[in-house]
């Protein structure tokens, strides 16, 4: 399964953009949630751009076998580059 949020513009437009890797585990059936995941964007301008969410068929093999008590996601996202402001002439 993979779910995908994509804002304007695309991770993929700039080169210099690179997207950061984690794995979240839940345990206990979402009872114990994993740690909040702080993404090291500007703070000038502390946008995510694309966030995907991933579970593998060895993830689910791992939830199913162990009734649901170990869930793991694997999560990619990028932040969005930063773009002065304009103005008018």
């Amino acid at each position: 399964m993979t779910v995908r949020v994509v804002t304007e513009p695309d991770c993929d437009t700039p080169a210099s953009v690179p997207y950061t890797k984690t794995v979240a585990t839940a345990y206990f059936w979402g009872l114990m949630q994993p740690k909040d995941i702080e993404p090291p964007c500007d703070k000038r301008f502390y946008h995510l751009n694309g966030v995907t969410v991933r579970s593998t068929f060895g993830q689910y093999l791992l939830s199913g076998v162990t009734l649901g008590i170990v869930n793991k996601r694997r999560i990619e996202w990028c932040c969005a580059p930063y773009v002065p402001p304009t103005d008018s002439l």
